[in-house]
Formats: C-alpha cells, sequence, structure tokens
C-alpha cells in the first residue's frame, strides 16, 4: 500500500509540473502573438531582424518546453499503467490470501474439533487407569513426551542404554519403568 500511494503522489507530482510547463508554453505562444503584431509597426529592417531573432528563439524555447512537457506525460502514463498492474496483482494477492485463510480457518476448526474429540476420548479412558500412574503421567507430560520405547535395549527418546532390570520391567509391563536418564515412562516396542 505504501507503493501504491507512493506512485500516486508521484503522478500528481508529475501531473501539476506538467501543467506549469503547458502554462509556460501558453505564455510563450503569447510572446509570439505580440512578436507578429509588432512586426506589422516596425520602421526598419534593423528592428525587424531583431525582433525575428526573438521570436525564433521563443519557438526554439517552445519547442524545448513541449519536449518537456510531452515526456512528463510519457511518465504519468508508464506510471499510471505501473500503478494499474500493481492493482491487479494487489487484487489477485488479496484474493489469493481471501482464500488461503477461508482455507485456514476450516483447517483449524477441523483440527479444533479433532482434539475436542480426542480430548473426550482421554477423559473417558483416563478413568480406567489407576490414580497414581494418571498423576505421574500428567506430571511427565507437562514437560513434554511422556512415554518411551525401548527399542534393542535403548531408550528410544534420550538414546541412553538402559539397565538389564530395567528392560525387563518394561518389557513384562507389570509395573511402570521409568528411565534413569530422562525420566520417561518406558514402554517395550
Amino acid at each position: 500500500n505504501d507503493s501504491i500511494e507512493r506512485a500516486k503522489s508521484e503522478i500528481v507530482r508529475l501531473k501539476v509540473e506538467a501543467n506549469n510547463l503547458e502554462l509556460e508554453i501558453t505564455s510563450g505562444e503569447g510572446i509570439l502573438k505580440r512578436f507578429a503584431m509588432q512586426m506589422n509597426i516596425l520602421r526598419t529592417s534593423k528592428e525587424f531582424d531583431a525582433i525575428k531573432r526573438q521570436m525564433d528563439a521563443q519557438r526554439v524555447w517552445n519547442k524545448e518546453t513541449e519536449g518537456k512537457a510531452l515526456e512528463l506525460l510519457e511518465q504519468i502514463d508508464a506510471k499510471q499503467n505501473s500503478l494499474e498492474q500493481n492493482n491487479v496483482t494487489l487484487a489477485a494477492v488479496e484474493t489469493e490470501l481471501d482464500t488461503e485463510t477461508a482455507r485456514v480457518k476450516k483447517e483449524v476448526a477441523e483440527l479444533q474439533m479433532e482434539r475436542e474429540k480426542l480430548s473426550k476420548e482421554r477423559e473417558t479412558l483416563a478413568q480406567t487407569v489407576p490414580e497414581k500412574e494418571l498423576m505421574l503421567y500428567n506430571r511427565i507430560a507437562s514437560r513434554g513426551q511422556a512415554i518411551a520405547s525401548v527399542e534393542r535395549g535403548i531408550c528410544s527418546v534420550c538414546c541412553m542404554r538402559l539397565p538389564p532390570q530395567v528392560q525387563n520391567l518394561a518389557i513384562l509391563a507389570k509395573e511402570l519403568a521409568f528411565c534413569p536418564s530422562c525420566g520417561r515412562i518406558l514402554m517395550a516396542s
């Protein structure tokens, strides 16, 4: 939006400058008319030559000013075309953004529904877990992942080799076994 506003203000500046040049051209044409009127009342060839030189110089100045004005008008056209292209691009990006925003909102809503479903399911399953084990699980889970698997005698989370008695406890699964390194609950894979 800032670049669009800058482009608009630049176009306004160029239009003002072009209008000033057009006023100067009009003024120059008025000067040429006055010189032409003076040509009718001249008495000597020297006066005629002087007025003719002034008229020629004024015509050159008028042509240069017209050239500058045309350049400014071309710049204005180029900037307006660029601005229109930027507006079209902006509209396309805004449409894409709206589409993506709608998609993300839909996905978030679906994820929230899934989360609510899983939360209800967890509450139902948590009722079947003894309170002591559930408290231990919740305490460990508050720091991150609560359960690690035992793979070839190694904790899958911290990658430490487990003592054989801890491995056996995890395999038998008669009581909770904890990794002595990271403190996670171990489960045989």
